[in-house]
């Protein structure tokens, strides 16, 4: 009796394991079904990239785009718009001519990306919103302003400064008065990013803008896009500073230093007055900036300032006035030995020592023989 109902005890564990066994293939066996029809689909999905990308390719090195806008080969393009874009704007990217530009324009009008575009600017993902903005930009599509014009308060900054973009592409002048109030208020805007993006729209109007939001703006952001005025190449925003500086109404001492870091980069004569106004500011940073300034544009009658200044109590501003001094045209060796004996500050000598230094390194560089020929092994 005992055997008996071991015997079943066993089968029933067999039964039970044979089950497992069976499970545990079935599972094995979908699992391998669902890796190999994945890959499948992935090569089929890759084979069909490759193959619109060389077709993309041959259109666009092909004649001119309203050539094939009947032909299957677009047709099998228009039907895969989301690829399509992302095509057009890596063409885009690579285009050298403004006849390359025209014939890609002409191509996405075949193909309607710019209502592909327009449908993606709802987009929760981020690629495909940028990929929209970058698109309408490029294709000067009015009808998208709205709706780009509401970007410009994205909570991500790169969507908003990309809706920027696009809005000065398709029209400049109109965008200008949407963008000052932003570029002087948006913290998580790199000024760099935003003057290379203005100059986009010229350079004039680019440094008109830039100094425009500075001075209307934000007192921390103010600064930071006045320092990045140099990069616009032009002297258009120039006014508006120095109306600030005569005015003597700067919001903040930061601002002060940054008008008179612009005034020095474009080392216009005419500003020297103002320039010299504040070498004996009471906050230190912007005697630091006057004198820096002064070395660019002084005279010699800015010899005493400087002077003045090597014996100031921050060091920062000895150095600066000593740098200064030493790229005067009329300063001379003798001259910068003569006042060296005659400071009564140890750490103005210490500066002017330094300074003495570098300007004979300069004599010397600048009495080297310059020569075009270069000496031959072996003569």
């Amino acid at each position: 009796m005992d055997l008996l109902f071991a015997l079943q005890d066993l089968n029933v564990t067999l039964d039970i394991w044979r089950r497992a066994a069976y499970a545990t293939g079935g599972l094995a066996f979908f699992l391998l079904a669902s890796i190999l029809t994945t890959k499948v689909k992935l090569a089929i999905r890759a084979s069909r990239l490759r193959t619109l990308t060389r077709l993309w390719q041959s259109i666009v090195g092909g004649g001119k785009p309203r050539d094939h806008a009947g032909s299957p080969s677009l047709a099998a393009i228009r039907r895969r718009r989301m690829l399509a874009l992302s095509l057009w704007n890596d063409s885009y990217d690579d285009c050298r001519s403004d006849a390359t530009a025209a014939r890609l324009i002409d191509l996405a009008q075949s193909l309607s990306l710019h209502d592909k575009a327009r449908s993606l600017l709802h987009s929760r993902r981020l690629h495909r919103l940028l990929l929209a903005v970058r698109t309408l930009g490029r294709l000067r599509d009015q009808a998208a302003w709205s709706k780009l014009e509401e970007l410009l308060s994205h909570p991500n900054p790169f969507v908003a400064l990309h809706a920027a973009h696009a809005l000065l592409a398709i029209d400049a002048k109109a965008a200008i008065p949407s963008l000052i109030p932003l570029l002087g208020h948006r913290l998580d805007w790199s000024p760099l990013a935003v003057a290379t993006v203005l100059r986009t729209a010229g350079s004039d109007l680019a440094s008109e803008t830039l100094a425009k939001a500075a001075t209307t703006g934000n007192t921390i952001v103010g600064p930071r896009l006045i320092r990045h005025l140099p990069v616009t190449q032009s002297p258009a925003g120039l006014p508006i500073l120095r109306r600030l500086l005569v005015e003597q109404k700067p919001a903040s001492p930061d601002m002060l230093a940054a008008c008179l870091f612009a005034l020095g980069e474009f080392e216009d004569p005419a500003d020297l007055p103002l320039i010299r106004r504040y070498l004996f500011h009471p906050v230190w940073y912007v005697r630091v900036q006057a004198a820096a300034a002064l070395g660019k544009l002084g005279t010699d009658e800015d010899e005493a300032r400087l002077v003045a200044l090597l014996n100031d109590q921050e060091w920062w501003v000895r150095y600066r006035a000593g740098e200064a001094l030493i790229t005067l045209r009329s300063m001379t060796e003798n001259k910068l030995e003569a006042l060296q004996e005659t400071l009564p500050m140890p750490e103005a000598q210490e500066i002017l020592a330094t300074a003495l230094a570098r300007f004979r390194q300069r004599q010397t560089t600048h009495s080297l023989p310059q020569s075009s020929e270069y000496p031959v092994a072996g003569h």
